[in-house]
């Protein structure tokens, strides 16, 4: 009991120091606006915390994969670069080189979940009508298993051990929580380089020629490469969310996948019937 204590109050001192730092960084872009919690948003911010802890099993289903993801690799055989082979590689260069690798095994991850099988999924994570941090939160533990593996894979194929691929984890998660918060930068020169807040907004606004846009989760490159990065400026004030919405019931957002995908196959079911009847 003593120690779930403890991890309680380790996660809320981590969660109140985010908003204190993108508290201020949204205050050094938009000014008093940024205090400006409006019920909505609050609304929006509990329902994204709920669903970190009940949805997404106490909020560490991502990380807690990990380990038998690994072992799971192991023990199939995998083809991984031998570990000996970054034994004279500076770390800077081995950390940039998995970062890079699993952006780009992410990228078609992230573009395989915008397809109409594992959208329901996904949706969940766009569905939050007032994006900042925490919704990077608002994943569904489909979603998560699907991101978990893609790291796993991806990492261990390079030959890197578990407590790196953890802190890989731990670097990426901190750029989501980022690049979802209320801050309209764009990285200036830098916008080629490292996805900006602006950037992945459009991503998820509530507009048409940002549909299917903007997947790189760090390196903007790979959305240059294959056709689909879209940023024509300011997002702050573009709607988010996705049509039929569930918005933010969070059992409802937690059943929306498999409601989704029974629909899905019940319609699949009486175009056949149709056919064999025709």
């Amino acid at each position: 009991m003593e120690g779930m204590l403890v991890n309680l109050a380790y996660e809320v001192a981590a969660y109140a120091g985010l908003l204190v730092v993108f508290t201020l960084l949204a205050v050094a872009t938009r000014g008093r606006e940024a205090l400006e919690w409006r019920p909505e948003l609050r609304q929006s911010a509990l329902t994204n915390f709920l669903i970190l802890h009940i949805g997404a099993l106490t909020g560490a289903l991502y990380f807690v994969t990990i380990a038998p993801l690994v072992a799971a690799y192991d023990s199939l055989g995998l083809p991984q670069i031998p570990p000996s082979a970054w034994q004279d590689v500076p770390f800077v260069i081995k950390a940039l080189a998995a970062l890079i690798v699993y952006d780009f095994s992410l990228y078609w991850v992230h573009r395989f979940l915008h397809t109409s099988w594992l959208w329901p999924s996904h949706a969940v994570h766009h569905s939050d009508p007032e994006l900042h941090f925490l919704s990077w939160s608002r994943g569904h533990f489909t979603e998560q298993l699907v991101i978990a593996a893609c790291l796993v894979f991806s990492s261990s194929w390079l030959g890197l051990d578990i407590k790196e691929i953890y802190g890989l984890a731990l670097v990426q998660g901190l750029h989501q929580y980022y690049v979802h918060a209320r801050i309209d930068w764009d990285h200036g020169i830098f916008k080629y380089l490292i996805v900006s807040p602006q950037m992945h907004r459009w991503h998820h606004a509530e507009v048409e020629d940002a549909y299917d846009k903007n997947f790189a989760s760090i390196f903007p490159v790979f959305d240059l490469m294959f056709g689909t990065y879209y940023n024509p400026g300011s997002c702050i004030n573009v709607p988010t969310g996705i049509g039929n919405n569930p918005d933010n019931n969070v059992f409802a957002l937690i059943l929306h996948p498999f409601r989704e995908w029974g629909r899905m196959l019940a319609e699949r079911k009486r175009a056949s019937g149709t056919t064999e009847s025709a």
